[in-house]
């Protein structure tokens, strides 16, 4: 009999901590769902680039079974098989259930229809929607978490702090350069405060001059940018065409600009500063290069 008791004793601590497990595995996301898992996610789908980043990043790459045809960074996921595009309505779910997988991650905004597509064939899902370096980093410890990462994920977000501390190390100007980000020209946009850009560019020692707008994306006027004198004009590669100096020159009454009359434009890689993962620690060091120097 004691020996019974021992066993079922036993039995009822091991349930007991692998119900523990499972509860540290159920995690909150960020379209405000709790999503659980019954055990580490091992075929996973991925619907962003910068989730295919973090994912490779964390050591999970050989559980990605899926990604879209944007996710070009590492090497490696080229060689993943493609469920879609950009946006929602170009992924494809009977892609994704032929993988048969046991977690998909997605944009809570861009993919919010997929969500109940996903739940009517029993697939998980946990969406993300990164609106800062803070949210970046509780992505990529919550990705690790999901699929067993968890001190890679530790590991990847300590680095990214570091890398960024370094930066803000670095000698500066006496004075923050001002910096305007040309999204677009005709129509005039920009970043305002709630992007990664206005977040990297003052971790790399600048001032966005369009912080204070509360629009991710807001459109400007020539007559404002101005009035804001920035001291540098900055893109990405994807806008790098026309981004040189000598056709900003052309443009009516930009030559009275600080950032024109003294050449300081320049360009970035936009994928590592447009998506919300581990790369952009490289933004912030591509941007501190241009800035203070």
């Amino acid at each position: 009999m004691k020996k019974l008791l021992a066993s079922l004793l036993s039995v009822g601590m091991a349930f007991a901590i692998s119900m523990s497990v499972f509860a540290q595995q159920s995690i909150t996301d960020a379209s405000g769902r709790i999503v659980s898992l019954q055990k580490t996610a091992s075929r996973v789908v991925s619907l962003t680039p910068a989730v295919t980043e973090t994912l490779f990043a964390v050591g999970a790459g050989d559980q990605v079974v899926g990604v879209t045809e944007f996710c070009n960074y590492p090497a490696a996921a080229l060689s993943k098989t493609k469920v879609g595009g950009f946006s929602g309505a170009t992924i494809s779910v009977e892609q994704i259930v032929a993988l048969k997988p046991d977690l998909v991650i997605l944009s809570a905004s861009m993919h919010a229809k997929l969500i109940p597509l996903l739940d009517q064939v029993n697939i998980v899902s946990f969406a993300v929607e990164p609106a800062s370096f803070a949210d970046v980093y509780r992505d990529i410890q919550n990705l690790g978490k999901l699929t067993g990462h968890e001190k890679e994920a530790a590991a990847v977000v300590t680095n990214m702090k570091n890398r960024i501390a370094a930066v803000q190390k670095l000698p500066a100007p006496k004075s923050s350069p001002r910096v305007f980000w040309e999204l677009w020209d005709d129509p005039l946009m920009t970043a305002g405060g709630p992007t990664f850009i206005t977040e990297a560019i003052a971790l790399a020692g600048g001032i966005n001059i369009f912080a204070d707008l509360k629009e991710q994306w807001p459109q400007v006027s020539l007559e404002e940018l101005l009035i804001r004198k920035p001291d540098w004009i900055l893109s990405g590669t994807d806008h790098g065409d026309r981004m040189k100096l000598e056709d900003i020159l052309k443009r009516p009454g930009w030559a009275t600009i600080p950032a024109v009359k003294n050449g300081k434009v320049a360009v970035i890689d936009s994928d590592i500063v447009y998506r919300g993962g581990p790369r952009l620690a490289d933004a912030v060091e591509a941007l501190a290069k241009i800035l203070k120097k």
